[in-house]
């Protein structure tokens, strides 16, 4: 990892873009660095490279091409550890009365309208004295053996880093797979979870608007199952359908999918105008979607469980967020995001 240090810091340094990741149960990390200090966004995703897409999508997605960058691979070094005892960081009486105020004005507001679901976030800053960035990313790497694990550098987006389980979407050869996943408990040591009748209602909204927006092709849909991501399980259902060479057209179906239920809500336009307007900061990229795209393979996530890191500030901002239906409660919703963020605090 010695090598990989030094190439992280040469980049910063240059201010050349950079990415490390590792797919869901994959045994070696990737990287892409940049080898020039421009900036480039994809156009239509038809490009060959690493996209970096915000939550807005009436932002820009940053874009690192791959003709433009040096590939390299490395091993894992799997000592890092995360401390078993209780993190240090205590969220403040004015960040829990805020989301509690938040998901109570979305309930009222799904309650008195046509929206059925909206997923209401936190962003907490962290103050830090130091951040060992590589030593952070192994333990990403270490806790998260099945999500996509990934350290993202920028001159325009600053640093970011993240866990995430979901899938936006994959194509593989004549394949494209879609997950749904939404709902959240603790995992308690066994994956054998009674859902509440809130949590399987929240989840199949999700599947259901994928069925709908896919379009007219045979879509294979799985039952919901449960699946563990760091200390937190959730409901998981897959799609999978043909691609048609004729008429795939990748960025009608990102356009389509991006922001889905499971981070947005249900109707999206609608959810995005409520969260727009009432979360009260800008979630950047948290929520947006990363990942590889090429002729061969199409790899794209949701930004779920990220950070953005600002060494220079001593400052560190974490993403939280839940589903909200009319049947949510805005205490539990709140330690929810809480129990979601108890993970990238040990990280810390």
């Amino acid at each position: 990892m010695k090598i990989l240090k030094e190439r992280i810091e040469l980049s910063i340094e240059k201010q050349f873009p950079f990415v490390i990741y590792r797919k869901p149960n994959e045994v070696s990390v990737k990287a892409i660095f940049q080898t020039d200090s421009n900036t480039y966004y994809s156009k239509d995703y038809s490009e060959n490279g690493f996209v970096f897409a915000p939550f807005n999508t009436n932002e820009k997605a940053l874009f690192i091409p791959f003709s433009n960058a040096q590939k390299e691979t490395f091993g894992i070094e799997n000592s890092q550890q995360l401390s078993s005892l209780e993190t240090e960081f205590v969220t403040s009486d004015k960040g829990k009365k805020n989301h509690i105020s938040l998901v109570e004005q979305g309930i009222d507001y799904i309650k008195n309208s046509s929206v059925d679901k909206i997923v209401l976030s936190r962003k907490e800053v962290l103050d830090l004295k130091e951040v060992n960035l590589l030593e952070t990313f192994q333990k990403l790497l270490a806790y998260y053996q099945s999500a996509n694990v990934y350290f993202w550098y920028h001159p325009v987006s600053g640093m970011w880093m993240g866990a995430t389980p979901e899938t936006l979407l994959s194509v593989q050869n004549s394949q494209f797979s879609i997950m749904s996943l939404a709902s959240t408990q603790e995992f308690k040591g066994t994956l054998d979870v009674n859902w509440s009748e809130k949590e399987i209602e929240e989840h199949q909204i999700v599947t259901d608007y994928i069925v709908s927006k896919v379009g007219k092709v045979n879509l294979q849909v799985s039952k919901p199952y449960t699946v563990k991501a760091g200390n937190l399980v959730h409901l998981r259902a897959d799609i999978f359908g043909e691609v048609s060479s004729a008429n795939f057209d990748l960025k009608k179906l990102i356009d389509v999918l991006h922001p889905t239920p499971a981070i947005c809500g249900m109707p999206k336009d609608e959810a995005k105008e409520f969260i727009l307007k009432n979360e009260n900061y800008h979630r950047e990229y948290y929520t947006g979607f990363l990942g590889e795209i090429d002729e061969n393979c199409i790899d794209l996530f949701v930004n779920l469980r990220c950070m953005k890191l600002e060494p220079q500030n001593k400052k560190t901002s974490l993403y939280i967020g839940g589903g909200i239906t009319k049947d949510s409660n805005s205490i539990s919703e709140w330690e929810e995001t809480v129990a979601k963020s108890k993970v990238m605090k040990k990280v810390l």
